[in-house]
């Protein structure tokens, strides 16, 4: 790296740094200061704190790092280094070039985060503050053992696994039901699916029942086209899975959406979610090229910077509120799932490009 490159890489790494700093101590102070008002014990504000970070920090590093190309670029201006820089022959093509390459280690630490250190926080949320509102031994858990993806979760007398729960129709699909009786299997039903006929009864559709598990005599298997269970669970008990997807890391995710396109339900909502993660990482970058066509003004420092500001700022608000919308669409099934979290990215990195190379013809 040449010592022109390093000048400006500093820079851009400084003001990054004082970015993230600064977004984090406003954040920090309004929540712990919530905290405070709302009577909770300081051990239970900081360690929410602590779990809500990584969350915080997936809102804030796009922003950090448009300020860091904002401020970084405006200082070298100020100080007339931006000039001289161009002229020792480091074209503005270079710099924007440096710029991507800076931004990314900012993507890289976003995906990170959102892949693996917010669904860690979210599995600590869930264990620690996501109880089941009946009974603590009964709420939903993903199942560890080996690469099943099954959902479980127990009552009293039985346990149940189920590859996925569809909201709109009231059902679980793959559903296996194991009845204990003195902690001893006594019987079990495996189905393709239960649907929720109401009063905590289920109907169970393409059977397979395997009786006297636990008695001395050869166990009997019973194949039927649909049959009724009592189950203690409602269709309201399992809106809790949605918060179990939240713990998957990114490519544990991307393994469940696989499973859940293997059966007739609809994933459009936990694509989204998948690819959202890559959207924010994509905008990282983008909000690091944006504010760099001030390198084409390198004279204009002080008139430049507050008209820098200024775009900066409608440009974010402009972004988020489209970006936003789109996701909403696509959550709704108004949009494709790729349209809803990489139109705008996209387009927006089209401007950038476009503008680039309209800028540097001038």
């Amino acid at each position: 790296m040449s010592l022109l490159a390093k000048i400006i890489a500093k820079e851009w790494t400084k003001s990054l740094v004082g970015a993230i700093i600064v977004l984090f101590l406003l954040v920090s102070i309004g929540d712990i200061i919530n905290g405070f008002l709302r009577d909770f014990s300081v051990q239970r504000i900081f360690i929410e704190y602590l779990l809500k970070l990584p969350d915080m920090t997936g809102k804030m590093l796009p922003i950090s790092a448009l300020l860091a190309s904002l401020f970084s670029i405006n200082k070298l201006k100020g100080q007339s280094e931006l000039m001289a820089i161009l002229a020792g022959g480091y074209s503005a093509q270079m710099i924007y070039r440096l710029i991507f390459i800076c931004s990314l280690s900012v993507a890289a630490l976003q995906f990170l985060n959102l892949g693996f250190v917010v669904p860690a926080a979210n599995k600590i949320k869930r264990e620690q503050f996501e109880k089941s509102r009946q009974s603590e031994s009964k709420y939903l858990a993903r199942s560890k053992i080996g690469d099943s993806g099954l959902i479980w979760y127990k009552t009293d007398n039985y346990f149940t696994s189920f590859k996925a729960y569809d909201r709109k129709n009231k059902k679980l699909k793959e559903v296996t039901v194991y009845f204990i009786k003195d902690e001893s299997l006594t019987k079990i039903y495996t189905a393709k699916s239960a649907t929720y006929q109401g009063d905590q009864k289920w109907k169970l559709n393409d059977i397979l029942e395997l009786q006297k598990l636990n008695g001395g005599e050869f166990p009997t298997s019973t194949l039927a086209k649909d049959f009724m269970i009592q189950l203690q669970e409602e269709p309201e008990d399992f809106g809790q899975f949605e918060s179990d997807i939240t713990t998957l890391n990114f490519f544990e995710l991307k393994s469940f959406i696989k499973r859940l396109q293997s059966t007739d339900i609809n994933s459009t909502e936990y694509e989204i979610m998948y690819m959202e993660k890559l959207s924010l990482v994509l905008i990282c970058m983008i909000f690091s090229l944006f504010p760099i066509s001030g390198v084409f003004t390198p004279n204009r420092r002080a008139a430049g910077f507050g008209k820098n500001v200024l775009l900066t700022l409608l440009f974010t608000i402009f972004f988020w509120g489209i970006h936003t919308s789109t996701i909403s669409m696509g959550n709704n099934e108004k949009l494709p799932v790729l349209a809803a979290t990489m139109a705008i990215p996209t387009i927006f990195s089209i401007v950038i490009i476009v503008g680039f190379f309209k800028n540097r013809q001038l």
